[in-house]
């Protein structure tokens, strides 16, 4: 669904895009790029970002962006990013909401002090990457008071920015060296490393399991089965199926089929027209979640399809429902429908 969802947005910011080319006279942006649903475009014109922003809200009724501009400073936040506008060439520094906490790992932690050294370079990399040079150090030193403020050396984290070079880091060089993972003990872990490192191997420490993961990792709370609404199948002693979509629970929905069935309710739904003529038995206990799924418009579309991959559909050989589905009324899912059935079903 992630590659859908990129591909639609490509096509519809091209259409947008050719239409405002289009337009008389043209609003295109000098440059637009997206990541995720957060878009940056440039503009000759406040106007000319107002009609573009017309234009895209035109290409579909589901997909309605805001717009936002830069301040009277001509600096515009876009992700962790405040770019600045400078006589047409672009200053960037790190932008941090009003929100952040700032709360980072404490340096008694039961981590690996190398772990937490490079928490620290992390954010190191990311200042020289991002920051234009006049805001470089003003990051470095919030970074630094930062990590003092969560209990770590000054002294240390001084050096360590001091000695920060983008083009020495080693963290990708190839080690052929065997590789020893053990959870992280303050004390033992470091006599721990020296020796596998002179038997030649390289070690790697995690961190070891907290309360949380003690507690649940064999405790999980599950629900009971069909507890969800969705896509569900029905299958009776005879052979036959039925596919059926619901927005209550599945195992609710299986319930008001039997009870229509008990109360001779015959035409409401293909199960119980079926229930009526055959003597075999339904097993209603055995009713299987085909998908989970909260949205009606997506259950009906996945209802549809699943007719048609189980071939439960009335002029089916094993098909119990009354008719193919709403919404799905093309053919061109057959083929590939059928090439799965016969990988997975035969």
């Amino acid at each position: 669904m992630v590659v859908i969802a990129e591909a639609f947005l490509q096509y519809h910011e091209q259409n947008a895009l050719h239409a405002a080319n289009a337009h008389d006279p043209p609003v295109a942006p000098k440059s637009f790029v997206r990541y995720v649903d957060d878009s940056h475009a440039r503009f000759q014109t406040v106007h000319q970002a107002e009609k573009f922003q017309e234009i895209l809200n035109q290409q579909s009724e589901h997909i309605q962006y805001t717009m936002e501009t830069e301040d009277t400073t001509k600096s515009l936040n876009f992700l962790d990013v405040n770019v600045r506008n400078n006589n047409g060439r672009y200053v960037l520094k790190i932008h941090r909401k009003n929100a952040i906490t700032n709360v980072q790992v404490k340096p008694n932690s039961a981590h690996d002090p190398k772990v937490l050294k490079s928490i620290f370079s992390g954010f190191l990399n990311r200042a020289h990457k991002i920051c234009d040079d006049r805001f470089r150090q003003e990051e470095i030193d919030f970074l630094i008071n930062n990590f003092v403020e969560n209990g770590y050396d000054r002294n240390t984290l001084t050096r360590i920015a001091n000695n920060y070079n983008q083009t020495t880091d080693n963290r990708n060089d190839p080690d052929q060296l065997p590789i020893v993972k053990l959870p992280w003990i303050p004390g033992l872990s470091p006599k721990l490393r020296k020796s596998f490192r002179n038997a030649g191997y390289r070690t790697v420490f995690k961190s070891g399991s907290n309360l949380k993961t003690l507690l649940t990792s064999k405790n999980k709370s599950r629900l009971p089965p069909n507890s969800n609404p969705g896509v569900y199948m029905i299958e009776c002693n005879c052979g036959k199926r039925y596919v059926g979509e619901t927005g209550l629970k599945i195992s609710t929905r299986v319930g008001q089929h039997k009870k229509n069935v008990e109360d001779e309710k015959w035409d409401v739904s293909g199960i119980t027209n079926h229930a009526k003529v055959c003597n075999e038995g339904i097993n209603w206990n055995e009713a299987r979640l085909l998908k989970t799924e909260e949205n009606k418009f997506d259950r009906k579309v996945r209802e549809a399809l699943e007719i048609q991959f189980r071939q439960t559909a009335p002029h089916s050989e094993h098909g119990l429902n009354l008719d193919d589905g709403q919404y799905v009324t093309s053919r061109f899912w057959k083929p590939m429908l059928s090439h799965i059935r016969e990988k997975t079903l035969h």
